[in-house]
Parts: C-alpha cells; sequence; structure tokens
C-alpha cells in the first residue's frame, strides 16, 4: 500500500491527515488488516481513498 501520495515530510504529511482525512473507524480497521494480505500493494493510500470516493 501506499502510505503517501503527496511526497511530503513525516510531520506535514500526518499533519495533513490529521485535519483533513475523514475515515470512519470500520474503514481504518479494514485498510489495516488488508494491509496484511498478500496482494497489499495494490490498496491506495487513505486521503486517495477519500478522493475517490468525492468523485
Amino acid at each position: 500500500m501506499a502510505n503517501s501520495t503527496l511526497g511530503l515530510e513525516t510531520q506535514l504529511y500526518d499533519y495533513l491527515l490529521s485535519i483533513s482525512l475523514r475515515e470512519p473507524d470500520i474503514l481504518a480497521a479494514l485498510r489495516e488488516e488488508t494491509a496484511k494480505q498478500p496482494m497489499a500493494a495494490m490498496q491506495i493510500a487513505p486521503e486517495q481513498g477519500q478522493f475517490m470516493e468525492m468523485l
């Protein structure tokens, strides 16, 4: 899974997620569980998922 799509420093990326990401607990749990699977490299970052939802 891509941890970040924006290429920001870790502190700035964490701040961005803390103020902008609206991820329900169940989606966070599903994302964490999916990250353990063999094809987890196909998973997108949380902010990408939020963007796809908006589209």
